[in-house]
């Protein structure tokens, strides 16, 4: 049975932020702290063996409690953050790879406990997030038989090819937003709580 000290957590933060404009997507302002702090704050209540960061070699933040990694290629797609973190946790011999993106800022431990909890019970698939009428996404959580596979793959396919078959962990669509365009941060805005 695995355990969650057994899983790797991967913060990918290579992306081009291609709709967002010519700023820093992830170094935005969100509620006093970057973008990219809500979700690495939410992965590091994961009692996870290993917490990676995968960030273009151009990133100008820093996230404490995880070890940087640097995708040399982002303009590949989220293929090539995934290739890095799956190659990492391979490395590590850990049992599954947590894959959080770094513009989903209202992700929060509870969710990403049931995540994991639903991982525990049955370490031989997936783990997926979905949200009414969406396709599943991440966050999620692949177990270690797919880490080959996750090497495999090109482009901007990510994670989303290995659904099938996925335990499937429900949340409201506001809590999977994915932060893209100027007005999807607005929303973000929105929907935090004041600190």
């Amino acid at each position: 049975m695995a355990r969650a000290e057994d899983i790797a957590v991967a913060l990918l933060a290579a992306g081009r932020s291609t709709r967002f404009g010519a700023a820093d997507k992830l170094a935005a302002p969100l509620g006093g702290r970057p973008l990219v702090q809500w979700a690495a704050q939410a992965g590091l209540t994961v009692p996870a063996r290993h917490h990676l960061l995968v960030a273009g070699p151009d990133a100008a933040f820093e996230v404490d409690g995880y070890e940087r990694m640097t995708n040399a290629a982002p303009d590949q797609g989220m293929a090539s953050s995934l290739k890095i973190a799956a190659q990492a946790a391979e490395q590590a011999g850990v049992a599954g790879l947590l894959i959080l993106l770094a513009d989903m800022p209202l992700i929060d431990a509870a969710h990403l406990a049931r995540i994991v909890s639903a991982f525990v019970h049955d370490g031989s698939r997936p783990v997926f997030s979905t949200a009414p009428d969406t396709a599943p996404q991440p966050p999620a959580l692949l177990p270690a038989s797919l880490f080959a596979a996750l090497q495999a793959i090109d482009g901007d396919k990510g994670a989303r090819g290995f659904a099938a078959g996925a335990s499937l962990v429900a949340s409201d669509a506001e809590r999977l937003l994915d932060v893209d365009t100027p007005d999807d941060l607005e929303r973000a805005r929105s929907l935090i709580a004041p600190t």
